[in-house]
């Protein structure tokens, strides 16, 4: 707000808070004040501040992703040309800095600024030594040349009377790709090793490399063998992650943080002195200022409790005031910035009181006034309640569990008294959100927790199931508390009947939403886990059962049930598709593979295939061979030409399950299988060589003239020219096309129309084909083609590019763009996109260079990006939208993913080598 004030002459400034939000009306509402004026007859533009301070999402998107996409459709519908921004997006975002931060550093930094940047990283260190989390990580990305692994080793040697500090280099030496269980073999070396060093400190671990997959396995690995603690003080490790790269991009954010660097201690004690003269005592009760003055210690936070406080609490521990403070500490720890509505708490205090001797909510609370704050919120100006600063709720509530008040008794104490029969709409609306995230709200670390974090905290007190079949009954339309129930029977709790009641309570969560396909997966997690559970309690005795018939055939029941449950939530998925922007729930599918493949296992060899259990086994496997097939060729095409973000990657195990399933179910080799898909086919991109010459060298010429044989034909050879293997020549290859083309030009495959750009994009080089195809018309085919065939289930997916144009000529000028699983062999490479440009040019850096791609001359016209070549105006799709700023000449670097051609790294005439000027900036504040 202090910025909006800033510049409130400049700019045109306005806030957008949590509320019903429409993005797409507020768009409209933000592009009227870019262009509202005074005088109709002389506009006068000016660029919008907008503040973006909620905390909601919208169809599981930051809300920021959905206004963005709002804003330039409303720009575009108004035919918008600006040379400035039009807005300025200044999202305000709470991030857990205690779970983990990524540091660039780049490189030729001055002696002072690397020691600035060393601060930084020491300020890091020491916030997350403050958080509760079981392992912190601080990625620190830094140029070849910057000397980032040498600042990083002198931090580790700054640290070695407060740490236990270790340095791995190069730690992973196997290729998970290449042999999965040397790999799990190493991870769990790495992992026994530190684990004994570890001792009673926090250990802090530099890994220095340059490929950082292989970390999220040992994290996982760590975590799995360190129980969750109770609020613990500190993590048991802390990472820095050191990696080398080629090229690295300076951040875009600002990170203000619950730690201080040495001049902002300098200056927050400068104004110390002049509150302490101006407020003089006073100033003891400024608790935020306090806090952040003294460098956010918890010690200085429990200070703030005085003894007065304490005994009261001992005297008085079942008072309504000591119970109305266990409440607000309860809500502020576990959800910072919540509240409690002020008439909600005068009725709760008055249950004690006649009507003749009702004291004041204010008297009663006496005891703890100078650490709560009342204010005024919303539209209707209603009083709230709340605690001073999370730091003092958390020492509130440490105090309130060392006088025998348990986190589970306070949680189910504040849901009968204030949350339970209370309906009135505007306290239920706040309640609703404060619940939800303190008891369902699976916070996502390094890996996702199972249940929220006052769940964790709590399972150990075995008051949780209570506690959340309260919550279901006080919330009874919510389907989550249900979910998490059932969630909570089958992953943590004991005893034979755990699986009969996680199934009960994952039916309510269904009866409460049954179109929704996210609660009805968990009906099929509970019986997948179940099958799980009692095949690994008794896989070790397997083959010592004499009669273990009667075992295969409850599985065979359980698996029926799991089959059915996801088949459910698959259709519950497919039907979801008919709301506009949904993005795909591929769970189901998934889950449905997973229980296949674990049935699978059953096989006995010993069991006498006549017997009739050993017969159903059979049946089961063959009856669901089909669909076995089915789901594993939608995963193919699914994980081949998607992922869930720019930045995210598709778990591995998915991939693994999939081939793993299909690999048990039929006798064709699973490289077989990949040569009969374009998905399949593009998987060997990531091979060694020797593998994709030995099934791809002998790759059958078509003998018809099939669409889909022709294809695959035209890929393989593709392929082979990536590894520098001998292959059919281009011009071969583009008579096939073209023969099919101009038999039927539309309502082919959008793999075809991807085939038909790649091999016929104009190659100044040489000289063009005769009658080549209409590129103009291919792109706007290739686009129909995608929607009809991948665009329901790809929705909110990011489409990975799949080749750029290169330098060179034929074949030879297409750099394929996918990640590479192992090293190629030492021949020679046409062209391979190295990860690092690829990072750069597809996170929208605008000046970024890449020496071995061609620059592609265009225009803008009408909102829309146009290849210029041979007289064609060839539309190709912005990476980044915002770049599409205004009319005139431009020049990209030229992608192809499934859905057609992709402009990257778009660069108006006249401004080499700057970041392009955008409609909408976005400044990402945490």
């Amino acid at each position: 707000m202090q910025v909006l004030w800033r510049f409130r002459k400049d700019l045109r400034c306005a806030r957008v808070i949590d509320s019903d939000l429409d993005t797409k009306e507020l768009s409209k509402q933000v592009v009227d004040l870019f262009l509202m004026s005074n005088d109709q007859h002389h506009p006068n533009r000016r660029t919008v501040l907008l503040l973006l301070d909620t905390k909601e999402k919208i169809n599981d998107q930051p809300v920021k992703n959905v206004l963005w996409e709002n804003l330039l459709e409303e720009m575009h519908k108004r035919d918008i040309n600006t040379k400035t921004p039009a807005v300025i997006i200044l999202n305000c975002s709470p991030t857990d800095f205690t779970l983990k931060d990524t540091l660039i550093l780049p490189p030729n930094l001055s002696e002072e600024a690397r020691k600035q940047f060393k601060e930084k990283l020491l300020q890091q260190i020491r916030l997350q030594r403050k958080g509760h989390w079981k392992i912190t990580i601080i990625n620190l990305f830094h140029h070849k040349d910057s000397g980032g692994s040498t600042l990083a080793r002198e931090v580790l040697s700054d640290l070695r009377e407060e740490f236990t500090c270790e340095t791995l280099i190069k730690p992973f030496k196997t290729d998970m790709a290449e042999n999965k269980d040397e790999f799990d073999r190493e991870i769990e070396n790495i992992r026994k090793d530190l684990l004994g060093k570890r001792q009673n400190k926090t250990l802090l671990l530099l890994l220095d490399h340059e490929d950082d997959k292989p970390l999220r396995y040992l994290i996982k690995n760590l975590q799995l063998k360190l129980q969750h603690p109770n609020r613990a003080d500190h993590p048991a490790f802390i990472i820095i992650n050191a990696v080398s790269k080629r090229a690295v991009r300076a951040p875009g954010d600002v990170k203000l943080k619950m730690e201080l660097l040495p001049e902002e201690q300098e200056r927050f004690a400068q104004k110390n002195l002049e509150i302490k003269k101006k407020y003089k005592k006073m100033s003891h009760n400024l608790h935020s200022f306090n806090i952040m003055q003294r460098g956010f210690q918890k010690e200085d936070a429990e200070k703030m409790i005085t003894e007065e406080m304490v005994k009261h609490v001992e005297d008085q521990k079942d008072s309504c005031s000591t119970r109305l403070l266990s409440f607000l500490a309860l809500i502020n720890a576990y959800v910072p910035g919540s509240h409690l509505a002020k008439p909600l708490c005068k009725k709760f205090i008055e249950q004690e009181w006649s009507d003749e001797e009702k004291p004041s909510l204010e008297m009663i609370m006496k005891p703890f006034q100078d650490l709560m704050v009342t204010f005024s919120e919303g539209e209707q100006k209603a009083d709230r309640m709340r605690l001073a600063h999370p730091m003092i709720a958390d020492a509130c509530l440490k105090m309130l569990t060392e006088h025998s008040m348990r986190r589970s008794d306070i949680a189910h104490g504040f849901l009968n008294s204030m949350v339970k029969g209370k309906e009135e709409r505007i306290l239920m609306s706040n309640y609703e959100k404060t619940c939800k995230s303190m008891l369902v709200t699976r916070p996502k670390g390094l890996v996702k927790e199972k249940f929220s974090i006052l769940i964790l905290d709590i399972i150990k007190e075995n008051k949780t199931i209570p506690l959340l079949k309260l919550a279901s009954e006080c919330f009874f339309t919510d389907p989550f508390y249900p979910q998490t129930l059932a969630r909570l029977y089958y992953i943590e709790e004991k005893g034979e009947h755990k699986y009969v009641n996680a199934e009960k309570w994952a039916k309510v969560a269904i009866e409460r939403d049954n179109k929704n396909s996210h609660i009805r997966d968990t009906l099929g997690q509970v019986h997948k886990n179940h099958l799980l559970r009692i095949w690994n309690q008794r896989r070790s005795e397997w083959w010592k059962v004499e009669k273990p018939c009667t075992d295969i055939k409850t599985r065979l029941i359980i698996a029926e049930d799991a089959i059915k449950a996801f088949d459910d939530e698959e259709k519950a998925a497919k039907d979801e598709l008919a709301t506009p922007k949904t993005k795909y729930n591929n769970r189901g599918r998934f889950g449905f593979l997973q229980v296949c493949k674990e049935i699978y296992n059953l096989k006995n060899p010993e069991m006498n295939p006549k017997n009739p259990v050993a017969q159903k086994h059979l049946d089961f496997i063959n009856s669901h061979r089909r669909d076995v097939e089915r789901k594993y060729d939608f995963f193919e095409w699914y994980l081949a030409f998607s992922k869930p973000s720019v930045k995210e990657e598709d778990p591995d195990y998915f991939h693994r399950d999939v081939d793993d399933c299909y690999n048990q179910y039929f006798s064709q080799t699973l490289n077989e299988k990949k040569k009969k898909s374009f998905g399949g086919l593009l998987y060997f991109l990531k091979l060694d060589i020797s593998v994709c010459k030995q099934h791809l060298s002998s790759f059958e010429k078509p003998q018809s003239e099939n669409e889909t044989q022709i294809v695959l034909y035209i890929l393989a050879n593709i392929i082979l020219s990536q590894f520098g293997e001998p292959c059919e020549k281009t011009e071969r290859l583009q008579n096939k096309l073209q023969k099919l083309w101009f038999s039927r030009e539309q309502g082919r495959s959008p793999e075809f129309y991807l085939l038909i750009l790649l091999l016929f994009w104009p190659d100044e080089a040489q000289n063009a084909k005769t009658n080549p195809p209409d590129l103009e018309e291919c792109v706007q085919y290739m686009s129909q083609s995608y929607e009809k065939t991948y665009g329901e289930y790809l929705h909110g997916r990011y489409l990975v590019p799949l080749f750029f144009l290169g330098k060179g000529r034929g074949l030879k000028r297409l750099a394929h763009a996918l990640k590479t699983h192992k090293k190629l062999s030492q021949k020679p490479v046409h062209l391979k996109l190295h990860q690092s440009d690829l990072e750069l040019l597809t996170e929208g850096d605008g000046s970024v260079e890449v020496e071995y791609l061609q620059r592609i001359n265009g225009k803008v016209e009408d909102h829309k990006v146009f290849a210029v070549v041979d007289e064609q105006q060839i539309q190709v799709t912005p990476h980044d939208r915002a770049s599409v700023c205004k009319l005139g000449q431009v020049s990209f670097y030229l992608g192809f993913n499934i859905r057609g051609p992709v402009a990257y790294n778009i660069r108006y005439e006249g401004e080499k080598q700057k970041t392009n000027r955008k409609k909408v900036h976005g400044i990402l504040n945490a």
